[in-house]
């Protein structure tokens, strides 16, 4: 056995109560290394029998495998106590036996309980389990930029508007979409079986984008009023969807008024504790790009000198912040805020800022974009739900980058849903495009076939899928502006196929709702020579199988007696053969 490969971390998602008096125990080991685990476990208690510790036994069961990894997993039930010490007993293929506990891992002889330094689970609070709310689980997202839409209201438009999608977006063009266009297409969402919106920032900004808020307590004239706001989110509800919205929290502009005043008085301003500065005078070194300088006199938000950061530990700014999130809460009944870079945010603040949306509405939500740190944020409790970035980019690197085969995708994909405790990667979005990337077909040099089955891949996954607005409808543009194209409304200027396609996947999401949230993932057949992988997800009788082919060469596929084809691609039925980017989803 490789004992380098065997893994349990009893700080992170390895180990987590289940429920409310149960708990969770993980073990990771090298594929086919291991052929049994079992959990010794018992009361955490420090008086022990003179013959040793006495543990009771409970078998562990794979939960996800791949070429390179085994997770292995089980549940017991929590003592009266509340309080737990562990270690586990591996059989290994060759047959050698092994004791892992905190302090090493041994070869298992009948002395390794006398002298063992087990984990150990301290007290834990009942109740203090993760609890999501419900509507966040299995939910269809999708993500607006305002501006790019639609446009209900020509009375709004700014003088300098464009007329809707007769050129191409640039980083200061405006074509007038706002808060009624979205009103007015709800009906339009529902088909694609949406059930969250994500609404780009809404605030008085200059910008068409609004993430450079001048007024966060305003929003937008060229977006409409707050009556109007206020009835989108009311119209969402009956819809059967829930609304957020986009929020930047760590720094402001430099046309606020906080940093003007700092800029016009220096110490003498009441708001100079606001912000980072290093030194005075306020200055920056200015280089061809009006957005960049490498060196300023003050901390600011990506080497950007008009966008300075904001004291996050100071009384008055967090008061300040929270009074403003309390604010759209409360007034406009919305369901989540979604934040910009979390992990720029103090961990203490973030943490007040989710106690006090969840006592204003506890099922409103708190989420973000997801980097390396977004684990941590997510299993403490301090973020509700993220964007997965790294499974997005562990798919695309396989499927269109063609930076890893298939073996490695699959073991990716496993380490990524480890990394959360439980339900918790319920919490993710897996999300390919948005407002800062190329879109997905971009991403597919137009492949439309190459994006649908990513799409369809992504939908059959435990995570939430999300969309990006009008990738229904085929838009491709590339880099950040080209990204941020009007949607087009005529029939006759959408891909009608790709629109038929993403209504079909979401009728599939709701329809097997309960096997895609709540059933198991076991991966089938996969080759690195052919191109081609396999899963299964299961639960309460009902199993779905999912065969997808990167390959050039076409595959064979057998279908399951009684079988109910779902979705396919490039499926030859007469001969049961899938082509190049084809799949086939059926209910076995």
């Amino acid at each position: 056995m490789e004992r380098a490969a065997i893994l349990h971390d009893s700080q992170k998602a390895m180990v987590f109560e289940t429920g409310s008096n149960a708990v969770t125990i993980r073990v990771k080991s090298k594929h086919d290394d291991v052929v049994r685990a079992e959990l010794l476990y018992s009361e955490l208690n420090a008086k022990q029998a003179e013959t040793g510790w006495q543990p009771a036994v409970s078998n562990m069961k794979i939960i996800l495998k791949s070429n390179v990894t085994d997770y292995w997993s089980v549940t017991v039930q929590l003592p009266q106590t509340r309080r737990l010490q562990y270690a586990f007993h591996l059989i290994a293929s060759s047959g050698e036996e092994y004791f892992y506990d905190s302090h090493k891992i041994e070869a298992y002889t009948a002395d390794s309980l006398t002298h063992c330094g087990p984990f150990i689970l301290p007290y834990t609070y009942p109740g203090a389990a993760f609890k999501q709310p419900a509507w966040t689980q299995n939910t269809l997202w999708y993500h607006i930029l305002v501006d790019r839409f639609a446009n209900g209201d020509p009375h709004l438009d700014p003088a300098d508007v464009v007329e809707w999608g007769s050129t191409e977006p640039t980083a200061t063009n405006f074509f007038g979409g706002d808060l009624q266009g979205i009103k007015d297409h709800l009906d339009q969402l529902v088909q694609l079986g949406v059930g969250g919106l994500i609404l780009s920032p809404i605030f008085a900004a200059f910008s068409n984008h609004k993430y450079d808020a001048v007024d966060l307590y305003t929003i937008d004239p060229a977006f409409g009023k707050k009556e109007t706001f206020k009835a989108l989110v009311e119209d969402a509800h009956q819809h059967g969807m829930h609304l957020v919205v986009e929020m930047v929290l760590d720094h402001v502009m430099d046309f606020s008024l906080q940093w003007q005043d700092v800029k016009q008085k220096g110490t003498a301003s009441p708001f100079f504790d606001w912000f980072l500065i290093d030194n005075l005078p306020l200055e920056y070194t200015i280089t061809e790009q009006a957005d960049f300088s490498p060196q300023i006199s003050y901390r600011v938000n990506d080497n950007d000198p008009h966008q300075p950061k904001l004291n996050l530990l100071h009384p008055a700014v967090r008061q300040f912040l929270l009074d403003l999130v309390k604010y759209w809460v409360q007034t406009f009944d919305l369901d989540g805020i979604k934040l910009l870079d979390p992990a720029e945010l103090d961990a203490g603040f973030l943490r007040e800022l989710v106690t006090m949306v969840h006592r204003l509405k506890p099922t409103c939500c708190v989420l973000s974009e997801t980097n390396n740190l977004t684990p941590a944020l997510i299993n403490e409790g301090s973020l509700d739900m993220a964007v997965d970035v790294d499974a997005a980019a562990i798919i695309t690197n396989y499927f269109i980058a063609k930076k890893i085969n298939v073996t490695e995708m699959v073991a990716a994909l496993n380490d990524d849903m480890m990394k959360y405790p439980g339900s918790r990667h319920k919490n993710l979005l897996l999300q390919f495009d948005g407002p800062l990337t190329p879109r997905l077909l971009a991403q597919c040099n137009g492949d439309s076939q190459l994006a649908r089955l990513i799409l369809a891949f992504s939908y059959l996954l435990p995570t939430s899928p999300s969309l990006y607005y009008g990738t229904e409808v085929g838009l491709q543009g590339g880099e950040v502006p080209a990204n941020r194209e009007c949607l087009p409304w005529k029939a006759s200027e959408q891909d009608q196929t790709m629109l038929r396609f993403v209504k079909v996947l979401g009728q599939f999401r709701q329809k097997y709702n309960l096997v895609l949230n709540e059933g198991s993932f076991d991966w089938g057949q996969i080759s690195n020579k052919n191109d081609y992988l396999s899963f299964t997800r299961a639960s309460n009788g009902k199993r779905i199988f999912a065969l997808f082919n990167v390959g050039y060469g076409s595959i064979k596929f057998i279908f399951p007696p009684k079988s109910k084809l779902i979705l396919s691609q490039n499926l030859v039925e007469d001969q049961n053969r899938i082509g190049h980017n084809g799949f086939v989803i059926v209910e076995a």
